[in-house]
Order: C-alpha cells, then structure tokens, then sequence
C-alpha cells in the first residue's frame, strides 16, 4: 500500500468542485465522470460505465474493478456518487469523498487481494439514488455476490468547537463527542460486524483520526439521517453496507448550499480518512 498524497487530493478537488448537475449542469457532470474514468483507469483497475436513465436523460456510473484470487469470495464495493444538488458546487458533498475513492484506488493499485474489489462512482444519489439503485437491478452486477459495501459520504468538514456536532433525536448524544472532529462509520444490524471492523481497523491505523461507531436497529429503515446515501440500496436488498461521513448537515452548516466550496474543506483529515479506508481494505480483503 502507498501512502496517501495530500497533494492528489487536492487536485482532485480542484477539478471536481463546481456543480454536476444532470438537469442544470449536465456538462459538468459528465466532465466529472470522465475525470473519475481517467483517474480509476490510471490505477490499473478494469473500468466500464454503465448507462443511467432518468426522466428522459442518462448520466453514467463509473466502475473500476480490482480483480481479487479467489471468485468464490465474491465482490466487495467502495462507493462515492459524484453528483451534486443544484446551485451547489458540492466540495463536502460528495467531492470529498470522491477525491477519498480516487486516492484509495492508486494507493491500492500494486495490492493483492483475495476478495475483488470494485471502485464505484455513482451518479444521481441526490434524486433518491437512482445510479446505486440501477447498479443493483442489473443482473450483470452478480448482486448476490456482494460480499460488502462501503458509502463514502462527505467526509471533508470538521469543526472541533465545542457544541458543533448535533445528532438525531434517537440518538444518545452524550455518548458522543460535542465537536465535530470524528469519522463515523454507519451500519445497520447486519451490517454490524462489518461496521465494528471498519472502525476498528481505521482507529487504530491512524492514530490522528477520531472514529465514531454507530449501529441502528434493524434494517434502518425508521432512521432518515443514517439512510441518505447510497449504501441504503444495499440495505434494502440485505448486502452488508456501511455509510462512513462526517455527518453532513448533522455538522457542516454548507450541506446543500453554495457555500459548499473547496475553501471550507480540511484536506488532511481527507487523507486520514482515506488512510484508514486502505488500511481496512487491505486487511479485509486479503
């Protein structure tokens, strides 16, 4: 494994934030997939697109996959949708993440591993993740061979004031940290043992980094904040999925906003995040 290169995240992030907006932006948008298409190709992974249909429109998903040794041990998905809302430029939402995904692919390029794992670009996850859930309903994605997923979701933004990390009424927040400093790591109950691992694994990689564990009951479906990103479509279909953010509007007050910019963004704690995503991988998967 490579260590990750701050700088390779900042370029990503110069060239990936402004609007990606099928209905406003589709230029944009596209520009951004083929930039995700060029970057996963230049990891020496396998890429193809997959068509993406909606309202009379198409956008794409971009998919690199890592081929693993063993078949029988199915496929494991690191996502991030690279699309944005309209009027935002969407820096933390989701360029962070898609900077992360990019940056994991290189660093992991020379890695072997027995588990295939497939990098994901999703479009559309802001119009009800319509691009995660056609990558589900396509028979040519073996989705009874997902052996696990992982949903970057924001993970661009801290704020370690005190009192700035807020938390779902549902949630026992005084069990929790006040500042808005932590990684956490979102599963369900199935998706449990994979969440514990996740968090366990980045903790104690990279020592810098805050990781916070959270697992709702059942399925997930009763708990809105913790099911708006793409792993939910996983969920639904019962795959073991987490979602790894910083929380989003829960934290960040640019969520949705135009001021979602590059300027707001804390590069180093991308790169620790994306640390520990390898560092996981590289455990998990071998």
């Amino acid at each position: 494994m490579q260590e990750p290169n701050l700088k390779n995240i900042e370029k990503h992030l110069i060239e990936l934030v402004r609007e990606r907006n099928l209905f406003t932006t589709p230029d944009q948008l596209a520009s951004a997939g083929e930039y995700i298409r060029h970057q996963l190709q230049s990891a020496n992974l396998s890429v193809r697109e997959e068509t993406v249909p909606f309202e009379g429109k198409q956008s794409i998903n971009i998919l690199g996959l890592k081929k693993g040794s063993d078949s029988s041990s199915g496929v494991f998905v690191l996502a991030a949708h690279y699309d944005t809302v309209e009027g935002s430029p969407g820096a933390d939402d989701n360029a962070s993440a898609v900077s992360a995904l990019l940056e994991t692919a290189r660093c992991l390029q020379n890695s072997q591993f027995k588990t295939s794992l497939l990098f994901a670009g999703f479009t559309l996850e802001e119009y009800g993740f319509v691009g995660s859930r056609h990558f589900l309903e396509q028979g040519e994605n073996g989705m009874n061979n997902f052996c696990g997923m992982i949903s970057l979701e924001m993970v661009g933004f801290c704020n370690p004031q005190a009192g700035s990390q807020n938390y779902p009424p549902y949630i026992d927040s005084t069990q929790y940290p006040d500042t808005g400093d932590f990684i956490a790591v979102v599963g369900n109950e199935p998706s449990a043992t994979l969440a514990q691992s996740i968090a366990e694994v980045m903790d104690q990689s990279v020592p810098p980094l805050s990781v916070e564990k959270l697992v709702v009951p059942g399925r997930g479906d009763q708990f809105r904040e913790v099911t708006l990103s793409d792993h939910f479509p996983f969920w639904e279909n019962n795959i073991p999925a987490v979602m790894v953010t910083d929380t989003a509007f829960l934290r960040n007050p640019n969520y949705h906003q135009p001021s979602d910019t590059l300027d707001t963004l804390d590069i180093e704690f991308i790169g620790n995040v994306t640390k520990g995503i390898c560092k996981f991988l590289e455990t998990y998967l071998r």
